[in-house]
């Protein structure tokens, strides 16, 4: 029997004041993630941002391997946070990043960050330069992290294709014939890549979910960068295409000088060549247009949300694919 979300509020509560003396007095849940559970819980030593790591989501119990991915993840984004990217510092117990209360709900633990998230596509210039600044930032301070003993997976026509082939074979069993349009779109386009192109992308620490919803804003710029869960070593250049897209493209147009404004920021703290935008959009299509375009997301209520913004972003770089370098 699953437990109610005032029930993991409340159990998580006595937790924080057995381990870190906090009393709560609130718990306002947060609306936001897929199966997660969030809140600002307000205590006696002010407000904290408090996240519940499912456990059909994450499987931590039956891959611990996981939680020390998250552990890693998390204390890097702590240190971050002391280095002065906007983020939350999070804190710790005997070591210990990830919380577990004596039943086996795992959580964090994090400073409040006061901040609103804007629908995609709606960032004004202001916040896209400070945006592009912090993620430069970060990206540098990044670069110092030691990588991954794990090799990072170079995208590769003949996986893609793999993947693509069961997504279709899913697609037609469901009788889903809005993915299958999707799925005939996504092969003509990935058909035509000389996945050479990817060679030259450097390879590093990244944030991996850089969209409007993990970014939180005021009027002229950032106050925290959020949801860090999925940073690991891959591409940095596929947030810089994701933040992007996610900031900058509304009704099906991209707002040219928004996107100037956040690479201007960028440049400031990293290197980004001109013709790494082009090729990082189509580096973020390789990746996201298999785990999107596909009908088992269309079926899970939880993601429909998302789905339609994926999908019309992924259809933009469909429709500018050959127009990409000069845009």
């Amino acid at each position: 029997m699953h437990e109610s979300n005032e029930q993991l509020a409340a159990e998580i509560a006595l937790h924080l004041n057995e381990q870190f003396g906090l009393t709560v007095t609130e718990a306002t849940p947060i609306e936001k993630g897929f199966l997660n559970v969030k809140w600002r819980m307000t205590t006696n030593k002010g407000n904290y941002f408090i996240k519940y790591y499912h456990p059909e989501r994450y499987k931590m119990h039956i891959y611990p391997a996981r939680r020390a991915e998250i552990e890693q993840v998390l204390q890097l984004q702590d240190e971050l946070s002391r280095a002065g990217i906007p983020c939350s510092n999070v804190y710790s117990f005997e070591k210990q990043w990830l919380q577990e209360t004596k039943s086996g709900l795992f959580y964090t633990v994090q400073d409040w960050v006061d901040g609103h998230t804007v629908q995609a596509g709606s960032m004004n210039r202001a916040q896209m330069y400070h945006l592009g600044q912090v993620t430069g930032q970060m990206h540098k301070w990044l670069e110092r992290v030691p990588p991954l003993e794990k090799n990072v997976s170079k995208p590769v026509q003949a996986d893609y294709f793999t993947s693509w082939q069961n997504n279709w074979q899913a697609a037609q069993e469901a009788g889903d014939k809005t993915a299958q349009e999707w799925l005939s779109r996504s092969q003509q386009i990935v058909q035509s890549i000389d996945f050479n192109l990817f060679d030259s992308c450097p390879i590093g620490w990244m944030h991996w979910d850089l969209w409007v919803d993990n970014i939180l804003l005021h009027e002229q710029g950032v106050t925290g960068i959020v949801d860090f869960d999925r940073m690991t070593m891959a591409y940095p250049e596929i947030d810089v295409a994701r933040v992007i897209l996610s900031g900058a493209l509304s009704k099906g147009h991209l707002d040219i000088e928004k996107v100037e404004a956040f690479m201007s920021g960028y440049r400031e703290h990293s290197k980004a060549p001109a013709d790494m935008l082009p090729r990082a959009l189509k580096l973020l299509y390789v990746f996201e247009s298999i785990w999107w375009l596909r009908t088992e997301i269309r079926a899970q209520m939880e993601l429909r949300s998302l789905l339609g913004r994926f999908v019309e972003e992924l259809h933009w770089i469909e429709d500018n694919w050959d127009k990409l370098p000069h845009i």
